[in-house]
């Protein structure tokens, strides 16, 4: 248990050693109790995953896609898993996509083909075309992934967390259930965001 001494934060480095953004006790030993981190005995927290990961992924991405949203073709500025972290999905370049705010949002967990199903909208984009031609083997093929990395090629903390829910199992491992609804209002006829607004 860590001590609530004079500590205003604690410091965190990543596997590689690497120092990231110190963070408060309290979200040292909540990593440590999910199995996420480990804390020396000098009270320097160790990631058990790589967080610089997914910057290096995000700049591969959005050279590949530019700030295209692959969904609806508008402005994009996120990195979207399109099979999503908590279904086993990594962050890799065939797995990842730019993404606008209102699609990701919009989307939330939701499997591709579900989210397409609810929008109406027909993506081109190669890494979604992929996986949706074949959504349900992929599914199957990200779970033996899953089965078979080491937790530190994990790139973000909510994939490692389904990385240790994942190896944790008693029983079946339990995916969330699927949505029926999108978590915001999706308008699949709205004209793209650079329409309304020219940085």
């Amino acid at each position: 248990m860590l001590a609530h001494q004079d500590i205003a934060k604690v410091l965190v480095v990543d596997l590689d050693g690497r120092p990231l953004t110190p963070c408060s006790p309290e979200k040292a030993q909540q990593n440590v109790n999910d199995r996420l981190a480990r804390l020396d005995e000098s009270g320097v927290l160790h990631l058990n995953y790589r967080p610089l990961a997914h910057r290096r992924i995000y700049r591969q991405v959005q050279r590949r896609d530019g700030r295209i949203c692959a969904w609806c073709g508008g402005l994009g500025s996120t990195l979207d898993h399109v099979i999503p972290i908590c279904w086993g999905g990594s962050t890799t370049l065939d797995n990842c996509v730019v993404a606008c705010r209102a699609c990701n949002h919009s989307r939330n967990n939701a499997l591709p083909s579900t989210f397409l199903r609810w929008t109406g909208y027909r993506p081109t984009h190669p890494v979604i075309r992929a996986i949706v031609d074949h959504e349900a083997q992929h599914l199957v093929d990200v779970e033996m992934i899953l089965d078979r990395k080491p937790l530190a090629s994990c790139a973000t903390r909510e994939e490692a967390q389904v990385w240790v829910a994942y190896h944790a199992q008693t029983g079946a491992w339990s995916r969330p259930d699927p949505q029926e609804e999108p978590m915001t209002h999706v308008k699949p006829d709205a004209p793209p965001f650079t329409q309304y607004f020219v940085p």
